[in-house]
């Protein structure tokens, strides 16, 4: 519409980029010192680019006028992440059962160290927006949104747009940009999209108009106390025979809770889905007395809270005068229907006929921000040929963080069949399109079908009511998201009828397809809930389809799987992989109707029912039984065996004077080095084939700025941090990773750093003669500042050059003929920096280091060490002088212990963000861990492999780690200085399958991963 956009509004938008455009020019004089190449450079940079498009118009809109000038506008600058394809491979390896990454999640708000902007690019972002006089905000958590609240005046002159106000065709009044927003080229190439810059995206909820609405009078409903019912919670006398009195029969007219746990095959106690979390997305208030009503009709005492976002809610629920709550109470009610033992959040954002896109978006954030809830249920949506780009693209980055957190995000497909946009009052009324967010990728969408009888006599079909009564399930192909923009592998070989590429997706590239799954959505049979002051519905849509199959997830992260496997994480690689290897057990395939919509106009019968995947209803209903085993998944694991010690080689080293291995140069950011760690390269000590971990002692050295190293697997992908640390500091760690391709890979995260390492042993099931694992209560071996393990007793600090040798049977617990020990080594206050090395008697003084320290340092490190063949091991210092010490926690024996099993990294605990329910560890206390059971750690584990880290402490001090239980004497942890972060790898016992940590003084926040574990 040309002529809507005339006029002054043009000329604003010119006026603007004319300003920025001036900025440049300013800019550009500044730096006319610099080169010729370099001036240029920073002038492109400057020159002003649009960022996204202008906001669709809806059919019909009449302008009014020009937005007023002091109108407020919330916006956010969105920023992509710092390596797009980055995050989406590592979204696919914690997905996929078979790479060694799977359910290796991030943790609450690592997201923005991991994949965040650069500090650079914030700043950069950062400094244009204040320069085009915009006052931004303080990032957020995630690194990926700088808000920004501005006038439209403000905003009209920074980012080069007009503003408009328009009429749509229902009477609500909007304001939008009439231009995409423009910044400079250097910031913009960061930006993903503004939002805020509009509000004509109007969220709906997807439940229909009430069957019933009545009012259960004299029954007593919501004041008395029920028992819990025998074959699990259902509705009370007084709702059943408000039901009854309107010739209402249940499996007919309605499902109760019961009815409809039985129709998935669904576990259906008063305590199902206890320990499980569901947060569900709102745009209304929900009366208490709903929510109370139905807990007290139902028999249940489950927890549910509510968390306003953007102040929350303004128009209070009344279900006798409004339909505000109605949404809300069938979301929570249905999950506690179906996983009463479960906790529900519900997110609330401001009304939905007041949020914008922003407030929607600052909802999503929050849920995923405090990653409380392993499964966010969305009933509501924007179709996507209306949605705003910028809106979706922030969209998709934040459901992205959900699925590398680990959480489900379940979404409802809309009830307007085929033609998503019908009643929107866009010109897209009668198009073929889809719901966003159930078409994100990262999202599984949830359609709808009808349903009747029970047991044998069960029928389902897809829900289509093709009148302007009810609704019919939302499906289609999205118009925005292909293979090329998202990732969409999973989908791959499933091609529903009707499939066109309405999303112009490029050669070789398929479109998103919804629904992916699907669930009761039909109205006749609906959903029975109570909304508040005794009044109670029967209701459907696909609104109810989402809730039930969070339900469903949060019921299957209580199982054994699930808890020792980690969150469900994204879904739809798990629903496609489960079509792939046993659909008939996992789905009930829909095979009736279609999904047109008819009221919309369209008639084209596109997407019908069809034998497999369709658009119509996804893959189809589930079947709890055969689906709960695929959704919780087995981590792949790598058989460690038995120990085969050797004598310390150095297999990689990146420093050009001691280089080993095929690189002389430090490993730069975002960068992974390989080394090969078996046959020649290990000094022929490693077998070529049949290895399948190594003990490794790592050490970073010189590191340009605050960063972390991960070792692990050859091209399995990096993972959880094996040694942490701030620039120039050398910092060692003992680590035992899996091998493939006989290679293990070092990957740095931030700047540049040198790393060496030695190999001290291997693990392999095929060999002979190797040795096994026995856990011992943490010994002292060593301690120069006592005399202990020291020639006559005497107390001695190791001089430069100067050895101590140890006899391992001198330590009560450790019988002969051991071939290695763990001990946990520590260098304290040496006068220069130095390095400790611990090798067999026998040897001589290896140039093999284990423990690298800095003067006045203390610092441990874990070591697996050969003894000799009298049972010796010796520990040198090379330079200045040192106290150290030496704590014994197990040895290795041909004739006895443990296997080893090597895991991949699973997080135990992080009290920076909650992970394992801990907080921060004061001074004196002790938190208890729980650790079989969690990443594949089994109930008869002896001992853990943990990779300990603290970070921040507040104090000098130490962390002590033992087997659950009182302090012992002897420990085996980490020390650290104030301020310091430090990983260090513990071997540890277990007992009660806990282990505890004790933290002596200050305040620390302390993270442990599990690495593997040894077993009979």
């Amino acid at each position: 519409m040309p002529s809507l956009w005339s006029g002054s509004t043009r000329t604003a938008a010119g006026a603007a980029l004319s300003a920025i455009a001036a900025f440049s020019l300013v800019a550009g004089v500044a730096g006319t010192a610099q080169a010729v190449s370099t001036a240029g450079d920073n002038a492109a940079k400057l020159t002003p680019k649009r960022v996204g498009s202008a906001p669709r118009i809806p059919a019909g809109a009449v302008r009014t006028g020009s937005a007023a000038a002091d109108t407020t506008l919330h916006l956010a600058v969105n920023l992509k992440p710092r390596d797009p394809a980055a995050l989406s491979a590592f979204v696919a390896q914690v997905s996929d059962p078979k790479s060694a990454n799977y359910h290796r999640y991030l943790a609450t708000g690592q997201f923005a160290s991991a994949f965040g902007p650069t500090k650079s690019t914030v700043d950069s972002v950062t400094k244009a927006l204040r320069a085009a006089g915009l006052k931004p905000g303080a990032l957020s958590k995630d690194g990926l949104s700088i808000p920004v609240t501005a006038s439209v005046a403000t905003a009209s002159h920074a980012l080069g747009t007009g503003f408009a106000t328009v009429k749509l065709t229902d009477g609500t009044e909007s304001y939008l940009n009439t231009s995409a927003p423009a910044l400079p080229s250097g910031a913009a190439a960061e930006v993903s999209g503004i939002t805020g810059l509009n509000n004509l995206s109007v969220m709906k909820s997807h439940h229909t108009k009430p069957v019933l609405a009545g009012k259960a009078t004299g029954t007593g409903v919501g004041s008395r106390a029920l028992s819990a019912h025998a074959s699990g919670p259902n509705l009370c006398a007084g709702v059943t025979n408000l039901l009854k009195e309107n010739g209402l029969v249940d499996t007919r007219d309605y499902y109760s809770p019961g009815a409809l746990a039985s129709a998935y095959g669904l576990p259906h106690t008063t305590t199902a889905g206890a320990g499980s979390t569901v947060a569900v997305f709102e745009l209304e208030d929900v009366l208490e007395s709903a929510i109370s009503d139905w807990k007290s009709c139902l028999g249940i005492s489950s927890a549910w809270s509510t968390v306003a976002v953007d102040g929350g809610h303004t128009v209070t629920a009344d279900p006798t005068s409004n339909d505000v709550g109605t949404e809300a109470a069938l979301d929570i009610e249905d999950v506690m229907a179906l996983a009463p033992g479960a906790s529900v959040i519900d997110y609330e954002g401001p009304d939905a006929n007041l949020a914008t896109e922003q407030n929607v978006l600052d909802v999503y954030q929050k849920m995923v921000d405090d990653n409380k809830a392993q499964v966010l249920s969305i009933s509501w949506g924007v179709c996507d040929l209306d949605a705003d780009p910028a809106q979706l693209a922030a969209e998709n980055t934040i459901f992205a963080e959900a699925a590398a957190q680990g959480q489900t995000v379940v979404s409802s497909s809309g009830d307007a069949g085929s033609t998503d946009c019908s009643g929107d009052g866009s010109s897209n009324g009668a198009n073929l399109s889809v719901d966003d967010p159930a078409s994100q990728p990262y999202v599984t969408g949830v359609g709808g079908t009808w349903m009747n009888g029970s047991g044998s006599t069960l029928k389902q079909a897809t829900w289509n009511y093709g009148s302007s009564k009810g609704g019919a399930g939302g499906g289609g192909v999205s118009n925005v998201w292909n293979s090329g923009n998202g990732p969409l592998l999973y989908q791959t070989g499933f091609t529903g009828s009707g499939y066109s590429n309405t999303c112009a997706a490029a050669s070789g590239q398929v479109c998103r397809q919804v629904p992916d799954v699907s669930a009761l959505a039909d109205p006749s049979a609906g959903y029975v809930i109570s909304i508040g002051d005794g009044y109670w519905n029967i209701i459907g849509g696909t609104s109810a389809a989402a809730p039930t199959w969070a339900a469903m997830i949060a019921l299957a992260a209580t199982t054994a799987d699930c808890k020792a496997n980690g969150r469900v994480g994204q879904l739809n690689p798990i629903v496609y992989n489960a079509a792939r290897s046993s659909y008939g057990t996992s789905f009930t395939d829909i095979t009736t109707g279609n999904n047109d919509w008819t009221p919309s106009g369209y008639k084209g019968g596109k997407y019908a029912s069809t034998s497999g995947y369709d658009m119509a209803t996804g893959l189809g209903t589930p079947k709890y039984a055969g689906l709960v085993g695929q959704l919780c998944g087995t981590k792949a694991s790598s058989a460690g065996g038995s120990f085969f010690p050797i004598t310390p080689v150095r297999v990689f080293d990146t420093r050009a004077a001691y280089h080993v291995g095929s690189y002389t140069t430090p490993i730069p950011a975002n960068t992974t080095y390989t080394a090969t760690v078996t046959g020649n390269a290990a000094g022929d000590n490693v077998p070529s084939t049949g290895v399948t971990a190594v003990a490794l002692s790592v050490t970073a050295i010189n590191p340009s700025t605050s960063s972390y190293v991960s070792v692990s697997g050859n091209g399995i992908g990096h993972g959880a941090a094996t040694l942490t640390f701030v620039k120039g500091q050398i910092v060692p760690n003992a680590v035992v990773v899996p091998v493939k391709n006989g290679k293990v890979d070092f990957y740095n995260r931030f700047g540049t750093v040198d790393v060496a390492a030695v190999i001290t042993g291997y693990y392999s099931s095929t060999g002979t003669g190797g040795s096994g694992f026995t856990p011992i209560p943490a010994a002292h071996m060593l301690d120069t500042r006592s005399g202990v393990g020291e020639p006559g007793g005497t107390a001695a600090k190791l001089g430069a050059g100067s050895t101590v040798t140890i006899k391992a049977t001198d330590t009560p617990g450790i019988p002969a003929g051991v071939t290695a020990l763990a001990l946990n080594v520590t260098a304290i206050n040496g006068t220069i920096g130095s390095y400790l090395g611990v090798y067999p008697s026998n040897a001589g003084q290896a140039a093999a280091t284990s423990v690298s320290f800095s003067a006045k340092q203390i610092l441990a490190n874990t070591v697996i060490v050969p003894v000799d063949s009298d049972g010796n091991i010796t520990i040198s210092n090379h330079a200045g002088i040192v106290d150290a010490t030496a704590d014994v926690t197990g040895y290795y024996s041909a004739a006895t212990g443990a296997s080893f099993n090597a895991l991949a990294p699973t997080h135990l605990v992080d009290t920076r963000g909650g992970t394992g329910g801990f907080k921060a560890l004061g001074a004196g206390k002790t938190m208890a861990v729980p650790v079989t059971g969690i990443g594949g750690v089994p109930g008869n584990a002896t001992a853990v492999v943990l990779n300990v880290t603290v970070v921040g402490p507040t104090a000098t001090g130490f962390v002590s780690i033992y087997p659950h239980g009182p302090i012992p004497a002897a420990t085996t942890g980490i020390d650290f200085s104030a301020k310091q972060t430090i990983s260090n790898m513990v071997v540890v016992s277990v007992t009660a399958g806990q282990v505890d940590f004790y933290n002596r003084f200050g305040t620390t926040n302390v993270a442990a991963d599990v690495l593997g574990y040894y077993a009979p």
